[in-house]
């Protein structure tokens, strides 16, 4: 649908009398482009990274997203598809953020849709990237469906709290056991070590005594030791 489209469907204000038009609240003339409309940052964020949810402050309006993070935003604008059924969206990445490094989770939005969106967006560039409150970060494609929808998409109203904190109870978990991996390979790594340098220092013993053919074979193990390392980095 082009912007001749939808400056016919959509509903600008507060109150969303007619069900049956597209809703944007609140609505920025500047944001709808030839073919859709720019989404802007809301106040909300969760990094995958941190394994926590942030509000955007006040006196820091900005998001940052570390190199290697992905984070859900919520948009400013309350959405409200309408209820028809006859219309549906996907989002797009724009090129000026594309051109920084980040690239966005592509999802659709369903034809009952009521709500604020939550996108994705990783960051796999190397640099960190900030995004500014109230900034246009996606752009909405809407499609005129060829007959409207029949059945639900079940995802109530006001379901982005719980989502973000579905997001962050997830990663806090997937950080704990990426941790309790990783000490597990340290006590494994230290019990292996161990194990060398004191079998090196009874093979040393048995055969040499206490001689100098003893210490250089402790001396032995102990270079063994610091140079593996199990399991194996790929």
């Amino acid at each position: 649908m082009t912007d001749t489209d939808l400056k016919l469907l959509i509903c600008k204000e507060e109150d969303w009398s007619d069900k049956n038009k597209l809703h944007i609240y609140p609505y920025e003339d500047s944001c709808l482009t030839p073919v859709g409309y720019d989404v802007r940052v809301g106040s909300y964020y969760a990094s995958s990274m941190d394994a926590d949810r942030y509000n955007i402050p006040h006196d820091k309006p900005y998001v940052t997203i570390k190199p290697g993070d992905t984070i859900l935003i919520t948009t400013l604008e309350n959405i409200g598809m309408p209820q028809n059924h006859t219309i549906s969206a996907f989002i797009t990445s724009k090129v000026s953020k594309v051109s920084k490094g980040l690239s966005h989770i592509s999802t659709n939005i369903d034809p009952d849709w009521v709500g604020n969106l939550l996108i994705a967006i990783h960051n796999p560039s190397r640099n960190v990237v900030t995004l500014e409150y109230n900034e246009p970060f996606c752009t909405l494609n809407f499609i005129e469906n060829k007959s409207p929808s029949t059945k639900g998409s079940e995802h109530p109203p006001g379901r982005i709290d719980v989502l973000l904190t579905q997001f962050t109870e997830a990663q806090k978990i997937s950080k704990m056991l990426e941790m309790n991996k990783t000490k597990r390979e340290k006590r494994f790594n230290l019990l292996i070590k161990g194990s060398i340098i004191l079998l090196c220092g009874i093979i040393g013993y048995s055969v040499f005594n206490s001689t100098p053919g003893f210490i250089a074979l402790v001396a032995m193990g102990v270079g063994l030791s610091s140079i593996i390392k199990w399991p194996k980095e790929n």
